[in-house]
């Protein structure tokens, strides 16, 4: 494993972790919202989540603020959220991963 690459993995784990619930200002790492993390050689980050508040409209727009930040970090080439435990989870990527 490269060094970047290392450090890139780092980078995403920590903003993923870091990333603050809009309800309550938790962490996501504190409220196990994510499941996975995925980062390939290439760039390519695919993380799974499961909001705390499946019916939240906010948590969407949360998720999409994220998902803007992933993408400003160097070495990120594409970026890929997938939620999970919510209704209509299928609504909630096609938003997101438009």
């Amino acid at each position: 494993m490269s060094r970047k690459y290392a450090a890139l993995q780092r980078k995403v784990v920590r903003l993923a972790g870091d990333w603050k619930d809009p309800h309550d200002q938790d962490s996501w790492a504190s409220r196990d919202i994510v499941q996975n993390i995925e980062v390939k050689e290439d760039g390519e980050v695919t993380i799974t989540v499961k909001p705390n508040r499946p019916h939240c409209p906010c948590c969407l727009l949360d998720l999409d603020a994220f998902k803007l930040k992933l993408c400003q970090i160097k070495g990120v080439t594409f970026a890929t959220i997938n939620v999970v435990g919510v209704p209509a989870s299928d609504r909630w990527n096609r938003t997101l991963n438009r």
